[in-house]
């Protein structure tokens, strides 16, 4: 039987995940604290708001 190869491990600076969000956000014409507001009520004003929250607190940054 053969073993799975091993996965990559990156390690990314809380610099970078600061740029890596900023760039997302403004990717999605957001602001975090209106993604915030919109997460609370549990409705995104479109499914591209509601990935971006989706990538955003995955990050911690929610």
């Amino acid at each position: 039987m053969t073993s799975a190869p091993e996965a990559e491990v990156y390690h990314t600076t809380e610099d970078e995940l600061d740029v890596l969000i900023e760039e997302t956000l403004q990717d999605a014409g957001v602001e975090l604290e209106e993604l915030r507001r919109q997460a609370l009520l549990g409705r995104f004003e479109s499914e591209k708001l509601r990935r971006t929250w989706f990538v955003v607190s995955g990050l911690g940054r929610g």
